[in-house]
């Protein structure tokens, strides 16, 4: 019989094993990570697309009958505001030209104004109809698009004073 060697054995042993193990743990976590971040640019730029194509619809709006539509059955000048978490027909003045109206990827609460709250929001018009606010969250922290870089302001109202941005989410998103 032939006695084989320490170094003649087959095998791996059992630290070997644990490092293999572990950077497999890493690179999943690693890729987990890229994942998620890809996941939430995915979610902005859906909100970015859907706020734009809303404003659109808004300007056609505003083009036929010489005014911006009201915030539903708030009347103009009030500070009143509709929201994408009531469906896909939320803003039923656009009908004509957006008849099922986008929502927020999540859409998980009214009004976008407190962090993790993630919604469409239209509304206050101003008096003549010439002015509104349509606003989206971010998840993206660091997006350039986000309030607390471009300070929005309300659309068209021009004498409306400084941006809203201060008193609110810094993260939101306004299609100007």
């Amino acid at each position: 019989m032939v006695k084989l060697s320490k170094k003649e054995y087959s095998g791996f042993t059992l630290i070997e094993l644990l490092v293999v193990i572990a950077i497999i743990g890493l690179l999943a976590t690693l890729s987990v990570v890229a994942l998620n971040s890809a996941r939430i640019k995915a979610r902005d730029s859906k909100r970015k697309a859907d706020l734009r194509q809303i404003k659109m619809s808004l300007d056609l709006y505003h083009n036929e009958n010489g005014v911006y539509p009201q915030a539903g059955a708030c009347a103009y000048g009030s500070n009143c505001y509709i929201y994408s978490t009531t469906g896909d027909s939320w803003f039923a003045a656009l009908s004509p030209w957006i008849p099922k109206q986008p929502i927020d990827p999540k859409n998980n609460n009214s009004g976008p104004w407190l962090y993790d709250r993630y919604s469409y929001s239209y509304g206050n018009v101003s008096l003549d109809g010439q002015g509104f606010d349509l606003v989206g969250q971010l998840e993206n922290t660091s997006d350039p698009d986000r309030c607390e870089i471009k300070q929005y302001r309300f659309k068209g109202a021009v004498n409306l004073g400084g941006s809203w941005c201060g008193s609110y989410s810094k993260y939101m998103y306004s299609p100007q």
